[in-house]
């Protein structure tokens, strides 16, 4: 016994190591690569009691893990795993928990899945903000805004970007956003307006991946004007510059249509060829995005997929000691004593109605002070009031049904018997989304969309 002790104390100083020295290259902004080194620490620690006194610790392996595999082996079916447990940990790291949900926004993002990626950077930027991380937040607004765009959301992209539009941050920033608002114009079919944006960003420092996206979406809209000159000054730049074989596919296929144009059969054989080879690669990569989004899916829709069932468990254990301990006693009390039982559960029962007028009373009056829009905009004065008039929600909520902050928030406004268009106005959301944001909820909780305020109050009260 004390050597398997002496064993478990070595892993775990191990582990905090390990850990230690992943914090220092994480910021540095590089990711540790030594897997195997990552594996023993999530192995050491991925226990009942590492799980309570090392979370973080343990949030931070799974992320990296994630991140490698994503990023180094190319195997993001496998990182969404380690990206899920990462998230389940709710770190409060609160950059961690922000970059967790990017990750996981942007695989959802390559299979085109934008509403589930929209809710993972909305997730990721409520934790950026929390932070107090300001650059990250503004860039978590243009990932977000590109998600608007991508569902061709564009009144909702404008005014998420006219908010970016106020930070100023660096000149890889400002880089992005010009980028951004290219993208916009983009798919507004307003080409002129696009190149204008894209075209300033050319001399702009950026990685060579951003580089070549934005060359693609210059290249294309340059083969929407028939523009097939300047299309190929940009197919070869990207061809010369990425392994990417969506960008590498698009360059090609500008690359056949100036062939064809040319009656180059040479040249339209030898890019049909390397074109399909391209796409065989993205049909290998699509699968592995598709097994991802699948998962991520999921995860949305039941993010602790066993909390309902323990739940039920205990309830029925709790259930059936009740039964038991009340069949025992009205074996041993005479009538006299079951009518005193009766008279305790007549008195316990007006004083759980007391207790829920007095709880109703409590969240009306808190709804005339904290009915405006300002309130909302204030995070921890609202989560501190709210904890004082509605029950101690937040903390409630975070701890029994692991709930973002987003999610107490319409809990929060369901309570306060909000308009389902004014939760959208408020949260900066579309209507559509508080619907399916309460069904998930509700769902999450053990009930219905419709009585989901009921729920609360008997909860809560």
């Amino acid at each position: 016994m004390m050597l398997m002790s002496i064993t478990s104390c070595a892993r775990w100083r191990e582990a905090k190591v390990v850990i230690a020295e992943a914090e220092t290259l994480l910021r540095k902004g590089v990711i540790m690569r030594d897997t195997a080194a990552l594996a023993d620490v999530i192995k050491a620690l991925d226990n009942p009691i590492g799980r309570v006194i090392a979370r973080e610790k343990l949030a931070e392996a799974y992320y990296l893990m994630g991140r490698n595999l994503d990023d180094y082996c190319r195997d993001c079916a496998t990182a969404t795993d380690y990206y899920i447990e990462a998230d389940r940990l709710k770190t409060k790291d609160m950059v961690l928990r922000g970059r967790i949900n990017s990750c996981m926004g942007f695989l959802c993002k390559q299979d085109s899945c934008f509403e589930e990626a929209l809710e993972f950077y909305e997730r990721a930027n409520e934790a950026f903000e929390k932070s107090g991380d300001e650059r990250r937040y503004a860039i978590g607004l243009l990932s977000i805004a590109e998600q608007h765009i991508n569902l061709k959301e564009y009144a909702r992209a404008d005014s998420i970007l006219q908010i970016a539009d106020n930070y100023e941050i660096d000149s890889a920033y400002y880089a992005m956003l010009l980028e951004t608002k290219g993208i916009y114009f983009f798919g507004l079919q307003q080409y002129d307006s696009a190149l204008t944006y894209l075209l300033s960003i050319e001399n702009y420092p950026r990685p060579i991946e951003a580089k070549c996206y934005s060359n693609m979406k210059i290249m294309q809209i340059y083969v929407r004007q028939k523009n097939y000159i300047l299309a190929t000054i940009y197919a070869n730049f990207i061809i010369t510059n990425t392994q990417n074989p969506t960008y590498r596919t698009n360059a090609y296929y500008v690359l056949l249509k100036e062939a064809e144009i040319n009656n180059n059969s040479i040249e339209l054989a030898k890019y049909s060829y390397l074109r399909k080879d391209e796409d065989s690669k993205i049909h290998n990569n699509s699968e592995l995005y598709a097994k991802s989004a699948h998962d991520l899916k999921a995860y949305l829709d039941n993010p602790h997929p066993y909390l309902l069932i323990n739940w039920c468990i205990f309830c029925g254990m709790v259930a059936i000691l009740s039964l038991c301990i009340v069949a025992y006693t009205l074996h041993k009390r005479n009538q006299g004593t079951s009518h005193k039982t009766t008279e305790i559960l007549r008195l316990q029962k007006e004083k759980s109605i007391a207790d829920r007028k007095l709880f109703e009373r409590q969240i009306f009056d808190y709804s005339i002070h904290f009915i405006s829009i300002d309130a909302w905009k204030d995070s921890h004065k609202l989560r501190e009031q709210a904890n004082i008039y509605c029950g101690n929600i937040f903390y409630r909520m975070e701890e029994t049904y692991h709930l973002s902050e987003q999610e107490i928030k319409i809990c929060l406004m369901v309570l306060l018997e909000f308009s389902r268009e004014q939760m959208a106005n408020y949260l900066y959301v579309q209507p559509n989304t508080i619907s399916k944001a309460k069904n998930k909820i509700a769902k999450q909780l053990g009930t219905s969309s419709a009585q989901l305020r009921e729920f609360l109050i008997a909860f809560l009260a």
